[in-house]
């Protein structure tokens, strides 16, 4: 049982390991989503904006053609031509080139969400390491990627081949056609198999990603005694610690004020005491303090006790005295019944209640 636990790693991740992995950029992603989101959006982008593309470059082709010839050059004219050309390309192209960045960026983060770490900068001697390097390379895992990218090859050269089996007829049907409507006939088919291609990447890539989720899973997971090794270290960190502490003092304090709403009665001191007093004759022979505190969280009693109309009644004495020896669901010492006894009498006066017997 002992060697299961040390060896066997059967156990979920838990969060701070999953954060590690994180910040360390061992995260779960698939480049060829990266690939298949670019080339679909690069295809479609070609589709609307292909023409004007097309017509631009055309253009920029047609005016330095047709233009005079240039019988000198010097370096400041070729500096201003260079400017030229590229304003004018940026006019025609730089849609299409915003369009291939935005699919990128958005290809990453639909896998991995938004990430900055610099640890896979860092210097590690197993990069350098020809031993290491060495077992990388004939490992199986090294194996597996090689097939699996040879079937992704085969698969896409299928996809190719039975696209231009069929489109074979059309193309050899072209023989004696203008040639303006070869190029536009040969565009179409070109532009059609680039579609058909990135759709069949996308599939790959859908499924490479899944397997690489599960994968990073698998390699995620801890075994029972990292599990416990985890805790006691988590246990000794004064952060998580003053964490655990903050969470149980607020987990705490919003208990006590939902039972403000039910009290009988708040006493004040008034400048920055309150407590709460709740008296059931069935549960307790005596009342009990329901909630108190000091400064915002007074405030925030008397808030409470305004809002579901408890009775605030200011008592400096008899308010400190509880505060200070009474706890929160303990009921108030004997000695303080008979003033007790005459705060709620004046209470259910308010009130319109009789006091219980």
């Amino acid at each position: 049982m002992a060697d299961d636990d040390q060896g066997e790693k059967s156990e979920d991740p838990t969060d701070q390991r999953r954060r590690e992995a994180r910040n360390q950029g061992n995260v779960a992603k698939s480049v060829d989503v990266n690939a298949a989101a670019i080339m679909l959006a690069a295809t479609g982008g070609l589709m609307f904006l292909g023409p004007d593309i097309a017509k631009g470059f055309a253009g920029l082709l047609r005016r330095y053609l047709e233009g005079p010839p240039v019988l000198e050059l010097d370096r400041f004219m070729v500096m201003r031509e260079f400017w030229n050309i590229f304003q004018d390309v940026a006019g025609f192209a730089l849609p299409f080139m915003l369009l291939m960045l935005l699919t990128a960026v958005v290809a990453n983060l639909a896998q991995i969400g938004v990430l900055f770490t610099t640890e896979p900068l860092g210097f590690k001697w197993q990069r350098i390491n020809p031993v290491s390097g060495f077992q990388r390379i004939f490992s199986v895992a090294a194996f597996a990627k090689f097939g699996t990218s040879v079937g992704k090859i085969v698969a896409m050269a299928g996809v190719a081949c039975w696209f231009l089996y069929l489109k074979l007829p059309a193309l050899q049907g072209m023989g004696q056609s203008e040639p303006s409507v070869i190029l536009g006939t040969i565009g179409s088919v070109i532009l059609e198999l680039a579609f058909q291609l990135a759709l069949a990447m996308l599939i790959i890539a859908l499924l490479d990603y899944s397997f690489q989720k599960w994968k990073h899973e698998q390699d995620l997971k801890m075994s029972k005694q990292e599990i416990r090794d985890e805790m006691k270290n988590m246990d000794g960190d004064p952060h998580i610690r003053q964490r655990r502490k903050e969470a149980h003092r607020k987990l705490a304090e919003a208990k006590e004020l939902n039972a403000v709403r039910d009290a009988d009665v708040v006493l004040t001191n008034p400048t920055h005491l309150s407590v709460a007093l709740k008296y059931d004759s069935t549960k307790h022979p005596a009342p009990v303090v329901v909630a108190k505190g000091a400064g915002e969280i007074a405030m925030r009693i008397r808030e409470i006790a305004r809002e579901n109309n408890v009775p605030i009644i200011e008592r400096k004495p008899l308010a400190r005295a509880l505060y200070r020896d009474v706890k929160v669901g303990h009921p108030i010492p004997a000695e303080m019944y008979e003033v007790f006894v005459e705060i709620m009498a004046y209470v259910y006066r308010l009130t319109g209640k009789s006091l219980p017997k």
